[in-house]
């Protein structure tokens, strides 16, 4: 976070039918974000939460978000955003137009770790290689299309079951579920399959984006926050039953995902 660099990318007018993309914006909120005063837009928007935590107004209605929260906001739906912890949230903002909307009111969602790690490989990817001067228009408009088509799926009737089927992947989260404690490292993932490491990324990364380290912080972070939720356990426990030797890396770890320490989410979820 302390390097984190924001990505805006206005005016972009992407069309496909029936929609069409305005902007894109990944960024730590702003003193003056922080606090937005009601408000609404002529365009439609996604909001995804990504570190983080506060209170989304929506209409006189208050809700409580934080990581993996996710707002659609059809146009002139009205809103506003209050924070609740010191560190300002991480969010990422789609505007576009639609010809249908997707609801007469606003949708909020809490995405599956599934959902995020897929995200969130497609905006890492998208941040690596962002150029939408004249050589490279296409490709980062093709990205772009990717990652709101990602956000799309997760409230319109194309449910995750009907997504394209990613053998390898879904190979590998299996062997993760199936193991009777934690996995420590890709090497021991690649090992159970009788796999070699280097392939099997390959072909994970070539079906979904995702890595076998992904697929092991997504196992990991269930686990934690399942673990967290019994309050007389030691963070210490926590931290080696989800497979880390030093309960201050597993903080480190765990905050850089969730965006608060595990005793801050831990006060938090009670």
């Amino acid at each position: 976070m302390k390097n984190f660099q924001p990505l805006f990318l206005e005016n972009l007018r992407i069309s496909i039918p029936g929609h069409s993309i305005l902007r894109f914006a990944h960024h730590r909120h702003t003193a003056r974000s922080d606090q937005v005063q009601d408000h609404h837009h002529k365009h439609s928007q996604f909001l995804l939460y990504l570190r983080g935590h506060g209170v989304q107004i929506l209409g006189s209605e208050s809700i409580p978000v934080r990581r993996g929260s996710f707002l659609y906001l059809p146009a002139r739906a009205i809103h506003g955003f209050r924070k609740s912890m010191k560190a300002s949230p991480l969010s990422l903002v789609m505007d576009f137009k639609e010809k249908r909307p997707l609801a007469s009111r606003p949708m909020i969602r809490i995405l599956s770790t599934q959902s995020l790690s897929e995200i969130e490989s497609a905006l890492n990817l998208m941040m690596r290689t962002a150029d939408f001067g004249p050589s490279g228009s296409i490709s980062g408009a093709s990205k772009t299309l990717h990652l709101f088509s990602l956000l799309h799926m997760e409230l319109s009737n194309e449910r995750p079951g009907q997504r394209k089927v990613h053998p390898q992947t879904e190979a590998a989260r299996r062997t993760i579920e199936n193991c009777p404690s934690m996995v420590s490292s890709p090497g021991r993932i690649a090992l159970l399959m009788n796999e070699d490491l280097s392939s099997l990324n390959r072909k994970i990364r070539s079906e979904s984006g995702l890595n076998l380290s992904t697929l092991l912080d997504e196992k990991r972070q269930r686990k934690a926050f399942e673990l967290l939720l019994q309050k007389d356990r030691p963070i210490a426990e926590v931290a080696w039953r989800c497979g880390f030797q030093d309960p201050n890396y597993f903080s480190r770890w765990f905050r850089r995902k969730v965006g608060q320490t595990p005793s801050q989410w831990r006060s938090g979820a009670n």
